[in-house]
């Protein structure tokens, strides 16, 4: 057998060696990649779920936590989860995609592990994908575990490997008529520009084009190759939107989740607990700076008359109207929240004694100009009375000014309402 005979046999042999190990290498690396990117979305995906499950745990709301399972659940059906759960300390199911399930022991190596590990944990069963993230808000108030299908990966993968095969046979058939020819001008040359862009593809450049080769065989392969590559930039680029659509739709209903925690939903203030958490934080600030802060409490005078004759819904128009007057001559530093009832509640930071007692005036006169204004016939005339506590002047903690200001409070309803006394018997 001639030298022609023998390249015709020996080359293409080494060259469909090369091509298959190749294809296997690929095929191997791509599935590697494909289901440690299918890790990643997807955790990233329950550590966002897992702010909102620890804001549902912390504030008791288990009908709230059992909606946004459920709701979760069936949006993410297209995204190959087959079971979403919720568990405690001690593995208890707070919430299931199955709610069969709620109040069990999760007693499987997996869900004990995810309870007790700090941080975020995984494991592939078969063609199931187990992930688990704590629920964190402040503390950890749980473990969000999820298991997914790997099915339709696996049958991306098949298509892959189908893809990659048809290429490499492609790729073989070109090569052995080109040997025909000239192996330095017709393959050598051409293989190596094919594979340098292949390989730049491969490493994620998928704006990388293949230039036009010699040979219908050759272009054929090119346009093939140009054309998958666009597709899968294309593919990629929906992909990445797609994600930051989510990524930021998911934002968005957490900031929402945040905003409903801290305020209350009649008068639009800041709620109670909020209150409570500012005000520990601008006392610590307070102590390490040596600077002085104030607490106003602020009670309606004879609300309870206003519920009595113009009913309920009236009493709630008066807190809205109350809480818009009592923020309007706020700064942007200060804070107010509704304490409790017709209670409300003022943080004034960096305010001395003397000028927190004149924004309590200031405030007494704006309700009584403001609010009876005459466009609401209130059953008698509306008045508040106003307690001023300040830091440190009336107490080294925030309860303790919290409660001067309190009793303040009640001193200026015993001498009269419609005032402002500041702790110790100060009179605005």
């Amino acid at each position: 057998m001639g030298i022609r005979g023998q390249l015709t046999l020996l080359v293409p042999g080494i060259v469909a060696l090369a091509l298959a190990l190749g294809t296997f290498l690929e095929v191997r690396r791509e599935q590697r990649e494909s289901v440690e990117d299918f890790r990643l979305r997807n955790e990233k995906v329950l550590q966002s779920i897992g702010v909102t499950v620890a804001v549902n745990i912390a504030q008791n709301d288990m009908s709230g936590l059992d909606t946004l399972i459920a709701q979760l659940s069936e949006s993410m059906r297209e995204r190959d989860l087959k079971e979403l759960a919720v568990l405690d300390d001690q593995g208890r199911v707070l919430a299931h995609s199955e709610p069969e399930r709620f109040n069990t022991i999760a007693s499987d190596a997996f869900s004990q592990t995810a309870t007790q590990v700090e941080g975020v944990t995984w494991e592939r069963q078969g063609e199931s994908f187990r992930i688990s993230v704590p629920a964190v808000s402040g503390i950890r108030w749980g473990t969000v575990t999820a298991t997914y299908s790997l099915d339709r990966l696996g049958a991306q993968l098949a298509r892959t490997r189908l893809r990659l095969g048809i290429t490499s046979a492609l790729l073989f058939l070109v090569l052995g008529a080109i040997l025909f020819v000239g192996l330095d001008r017709l393959v050598v040359r051409p293989v190596r520009t094919l594979q340098t862009a292949v390989r730049r593809m491969g490493e994620g450049h998928l704006s990388t084009r293949v230039p036009p080769l010699r040979g219908s065989e050759l272009g054929e392969l090119t346009n093939t190759i140009n054309r998958m590559a666009s597709a899968l930039q294309h593919e990629r680029e929906n992909l990445e939107r797609s994600v930051t659509e989510r990524t930021k739709e998911l934002q968005d209903a957490n900031a929402r989740l945040e905003r409903l925690a801290v305020t209350d939903g009649l008068t639009g203030v800041f709620n109670h607990r909020r209150f409570q958490e500012q005000l520990q934080a601008e006392l610590l600030r307070c102590e390490r700076h040596k600077r002085p802060m104030g607490v106003l409490m602020v009670d309606v005078d004879f609300f309870k008359k206003v519920n009595d004759a113009m009913g309920h819904p009236a009493g709630d128009e008066l807190l809205r109207r109350l809480a818009e007057v009592l923020s309007i001559d706020l700064r942007q530093t200060d804070l107010i929240a509704r304490y409790g009832g017709e209670e409300f509640a003022v943080l004034l930071p960096e305010t001395t004694k003397s000028e927190a007692m004149q924004v309590a005036e200031r405030m007494r006169l704006a309700v009584e100009e403001k609010i009876n204004d005459g466009k609401t016939p209130w059953p008698a005339k509306v008045t508040v009375s106003i307690g001023v506590g300040t830091f440190p002047e009336d107490g080294k903690s925030g309860e303790q000014v919290l409660s001067a200001a309190d009793q303040a409070m009640y001193v200026a309803k015993r001498q009269g309402r419609n005032r402002v006394i500041g702790a110790r018997g100060v009179i605005a």
